[in-house]
């Protein structure tokens, strides 16, 4: 057992309270638990039942966990299973954040693919690549909007903005088959206007 570490870490974890980082503040607190064996010998007691005070004190902790937490010599082992639960549904809500926002982003997509489509059945091509632009902020892996971009404009007979589309999506996916073909289909398109 290395008290000197196990000092640090409760140290460090009262610290990341202070900071409002609460996961990490768990993460060290247990650590320091399990570095303990579960029991603690009696110069940490102290340092524990401040960081268990401390916790308590937290008024983000406290809204997350409105039960306090209690520290007797004894049931460290059953207050490190407590910690250990918290820190996995905090976890867990963090990836549920992570999904909300994912979420929201793909919807901010689709939004964007349908205002455009409008646009460009009223003719305003302009206009519509806007939107299809500002949309594109939001992109992160989804490859496949940019042929349904491509294509709403195609269908517009912008053939020109459609391969524009078709570009930015081959920088993302080389050998996309898809955006290839429709790139094929533009290039002809435009051939055959130009005639």
């Amino acid at each position: 057992m290395n008290v000197r570490k196990i000092r640090e870490d409760l140290g460090r974890a009262r610290a990341c309270l202070k900071r409002n980082e609460i996961p990490r503040a768990l993460y060290l607190t247990i650590t320091a638990f399990k570095e303990s064996g579960h029991t603690p010998p009696m110069d940490l007691r102290g340092d524990f039942r401040e960081t268990i005070q401390a916790f308590n004190k937290d008024e983000a902790f406290h809204k997350e966990y409105p039960v306090p937490l209690t520290y007797q010599p004894g049931n460290e082992r059953d207050l490190c299973n407590q910690l250990i639960q918290i820190y996995k549904a905090l976890q867990g809500q963090e990836k549920q954040e992570d999904y909300e926002t994912t979420l929201q982003r793909k919807l901010g997509l689709d939004h964007c693919l349908k205002e455009g489509r409008v646009l460009l059945a009223q003719g305003k091509a302009s206009e519509a690549d806007a939107v299809f632009m500002d949309g594109l902020k939001n992109f992160r892996n989804e490859q496949a909007i940019f042929s349904l971009m491509a294509k709403a404009h195609m269908e517009a007979g912008e053939y020109v903005r459609a391969l524009g589309y078709i570009k930015k999506g081959l920088q993302y996916v080389k050998d996309d088959p898809v955006l290839r073909e429709l790139g094929q289909i533009c290039l002809r398109k435009r051939e055959e206007m130009k005639r």
